[in-house]
């Protein structure tokens, strides 16, 4: 089961987060029938998400968006998760390798230059927002780049997703690395040198059946780490045929009259989810 795990080590005054997520990317990226590289885009934007919303407090409204947008062919990554778990995603250009030769699997190329986008909704009156510059072209190194810049959290994050020659999912995780504000700077600098001396990357370590903990266990010099929650990561969707019809108040009159009398309705195709959504010209005419 995928899920997603809160983590303490009182020895090195460290807290981490991880996720386990092969069952959630296999089904979104299935879903959305997407090409090696936008899969391994969607794939590892799924876990930058899922570690993120790992830090908002446990079972509450509270969630995450983020959105990695360029001037690459796959145009943008979005990604939705909240504090139960529930996580839904989508990329603007699905069959990227169809439309576009990028020769290889690259998330650089494929997103080109461009931004991050993130925005946390932690039940306040207005959602925090923040736009970060893509520096490095890997999703990792921009959300570790995201944290120190807009949260002021030195932070360690590792993503691990494998695919094989047919372009299936092998193996799926991630590890959220955070300090506290009496971290020893001999402590960060133990665990840089740890994860740049890993005798395999993560994604490798997770197909060949490595426990998560036991990784994690392994950067932190082998300091005992307490599992402090574990929530289980669910594709779920929110969108309804209720919110969607609130949508369709947003349109101006004339075209709700062209939906009705040239089309006898309206269809509505969630982005997300891609499930499709029918009003027929009754409800429409409530509208009027």
């Amino acid at each position: 089961m995928d899920t997603i795990s809160r983590l303490y080590c009182e020895p090195l005054k460290l807290r981490a987060y991880t996720v386990t997520s092969i069952d959630i990317t296999r089904e979104i990226t299935a879903l959305h029938n997407t090409t090696p590289n936008a899969t391994v885009a969607l794939g590892r934007t799924i876990n930058a998400a899922a570690l993120l919303s790992a830090t908002l407090k446990p079972q509450t409204s509270q969630s995450i968006l983020m959105k990695f947008s360029g001037s690459g062919p796959i145009g943008e990554v979005h990604v939705q998760a909240d504090a139960f778990g529930n996580l839904r995603g989508y990329t603007a250009n699905p069959m990227v390798d169809l439309t576009d030769d990028l020769g290889k699997i690259s998330f650089s190329k494929s997103i080109g230059a461009g931004l991050l986008t993130v925005s946390k909704d932690t039940g306040g009156n207005e959602p925090y927002n923040s736009v970060t510059p893509l520096l490095h072209g890997e999703v990792a190194a921009d959300l570790a780049y995201y944290l120190v810049t807009s949260e002021q959290i030195p932070s360690a994050v590792i993503i691990g997703l494998n695919i094989n020659r047919e372009g299936e999912i092998t193996s799926s995780g991630g590890i959220l690395i955070q300090t506290f504000p009496d971290t020893d700077i001999s402590v960060i600098e133990t665990i840089e040198a740890n994860i740049k001396k890993m005798n395999r990357h993560l994604g490798d370590k997770l197909q060949h059946g490595e426990n998560i903990y036991t990784i994690v266990e392994e950067l932190f010099d082998h300091n005992k780490i307490e599992i402090l929650s574990t929530t289980p990561l669910v594709h779920k969707c929110r969108c309804s045929h209720e919110t969607l019809f609130k949508l369709l108040r947003t349109f101006n009159k004339e075209e709700i009259k062209d939906m009705i009398e040239k089309d006898g309705g309206a269809s509505i195709t969630c982005t997300f989810c891609t499930k499709e959504y029918s009003f027929s010209k009754e409800e429409l005419s409530t509208l009027l």
